[in-house]
């Protein structure tokens, strides 16, 4: 079985793949199918990266500086992860249900 961290998402176990990383001597987790096909919730949410560049619907609130979705009101990060879910309505997927942000299950390397 493959290292791998788990997340519930809306009633859905969405696993992210760990690959050891040499200079930090440590497991990490990967992102790169996340870059590639971005993925949505059950309830049409997008997992995103913190660092992906804040889209047009942003909601900055005090941090006007901010230019990332990590700085975005309507961003919910995991702890311990750089992905997180948009709650902004604006950019759910068109017929999908109203869902609960997620929770992050780790399993043993």
């Amino acid at each position: 079985m493959k290292a791998c961290n788990r997340y519930e998402l809306d009633g859905e176990i969405l696993e992210i793949p760990l690959r050891w990383d040499q200079r930090t001597q440590a497991y990490v987790e990967d992102y790169g199918d996340y870059i590639d096909q971005p993925a949505y919730t059950p309830a049409g949410r997008p997992i995103l990266l913190t660092i992906e560049d804040a889209c047009p619907h942003a909601d900055m609130g005090d941090s006007p500086g901010g230019i990332d979705c990590g700085a975005c009101r309507h961003y919910h990060q995991f702890p311990g992860s750089q992905l997180g879910v948009c709650s902004n309505e604006k950019r759910r997927r068109p017929g999908k249900q109203r869902g609960a942000a997620g929770t992050r299950k780790e399993e043993p390397i």
